[in-house]
C-alpha cells in the first residue's frame, strides 16, 4: 500500500502551529569573531529586523534521566510580529514560521536565505536537510482517545487502553521512523494537554486536549551545497508529508477544518 494522492487545499482552520526548515553544514570556525555575521544580518534586515542572541542547549536521554550537554550561541533574526524567524549558529541555518501559508512562500524565503548564506558566510556544503511540521489538532469536546479514533484514521490512533485497563487515558505519544530512499520520515503523534509549541510573548497560551501530529522529514547524506537540488528535495519531502497528513484525517475532521482554494502547491 502507498500513500493516496490528494488535491492540495488550504485549511481555514489549520492546526499547523510551527513549520521548521533547516540545513546543517561544516562548522564555521569564525562564527564567534566580531562582525562575521554582519553582512548576513544586513542582507536579511528588511524581512527580519529584530535581532537577539540565544544559547542553544542540547539534551540527552539516558537510563539515569535527562542530562544537558554543551551549549552554543545562536543569532535569532525575527520579523516585526515575531511570526517568522531565522536562527543561525556555527553549524546550522534554520527558518521557522507560525504563519505558514504555502510551500511556495516558505521555499522562496529559504532559497533567499541560502543564497545570502552562501555568499556572505561562504557555506559550501550540506550535511543535513530537515523539514518539520508541528500540528496541534483540536476539535470541540474531543477529550478521549475514543473521540479521536472517530476523528482521525483509526490506523493512526491504534490501541485504546482505556476500556482494556478500566481507566481514562491522559497522555499518549508514539514515534515512528521510516527510512525511505530520500531520507528518514519521523512521525510523532499522540493525545496531549496544553500545547507543544510555547506561545509568543503577549500571546495567550492555548489550553485543553489536542492531538499532536508532528512530522519531521530529514536527509543526513552529505553533499556540496547545491541550492536548486536542496529546494527540490525539500519540496519532495513536503509532498509526502502533506499526503500523509491528509491520510490521517477523517472526512468529518477534514470538513471541520474548512478546506478551500484547491490547487497544486
Amino acid at each position: 500500500m502507498s500513500l493516496p494522492q490528494y488535491e492540495w487545499v488550504h485549511f481555514k482552520k489549520s492546526p499547523l502551529r510551527l513549520v521548521i526548515g533547516q540545513i546543517r553544514f561544516t562548522i564555521m570556525s569564525r562564527f564567534e569573531q566580531k562582525g562575521f555575521i554582519a553582512d548576513f544580518q544586513e542582507a536579511i534586515r528588511a524581512d527580519y529586523p529584530k535581532a537577539s542572541r540565544e544559547a542553544v542547549v542540547t539534551y540527552q536521554l539516558s537510563p539515569t534521566g535527562v542530562s544537558s550537554g554543551a551549549s552554543d550561541t545562536a543569532w535569532r533574526f525575527s520579523s516585526k510580529d515575531l511570526r517568522w524567524a531565522v536562527i543561525i549558529n556555527e553549524a546550522a541555518l534554520t527558518l521557522e514560521t507560525r504563519s505558514y501559508q504555502s510551500m511556495h512562500d516558505f521555499i522562496d524565503r529559504f532559497q533567499h536565505l541560502l543564497e545570502i548564506a552562501q555568499e556572505t558566510l561562504e557555506i559550501t556544503d550540506r550535511l543535513r536537510l530537515g523539514l518539520r511540521y508541528i500540528n496541534e489538532v483540536r476539535y470541540p469536546a474531543a477529550e478521549t482517545l475514543g473521540d479521536w479514533q472517530e476523528l482521525l484514521n483509526p490506523k493512526l490512533v491504534g490501541f485504546d487502553a482505556a476500556d482494556f485497563l478500566s481507566g481514562q487515558i491522559n497522555h499518549t505519544l508514539q514515534e515512528i521512523q521510516v527510512r525511505r530512499a530520500d531520507g528518514i520520515f519521523a512521525i510523532r503523534h499522540g493525545l496531549l494537554n496544553g500545547t507543544a509549541v510555547p506561545p509568543l510573548p503577549k500571546e495567550e497560551p492555548i489550553g485543553g486536549r489536542f492531538y499532536l501530529i508532528d512530522l519531521d522529514y530529514y536527509d543526513t547524506d552529505e553533499y556540496d551545497l547545491d541550492i536548486p537540488d536542496t529546494l527540490k528535495k525539500m519540496h519532495n519531502h513536503n509532498e509526502v508529508m502533506s499526503r500523509f497528513f491528509r491520510w490521517t484525517l477523517s472526512e468529518k475532521l477534514y470538513t471541520y477544518m474548512e478546506p478551500d482554494d484547491a490547487r497544486h502547491s
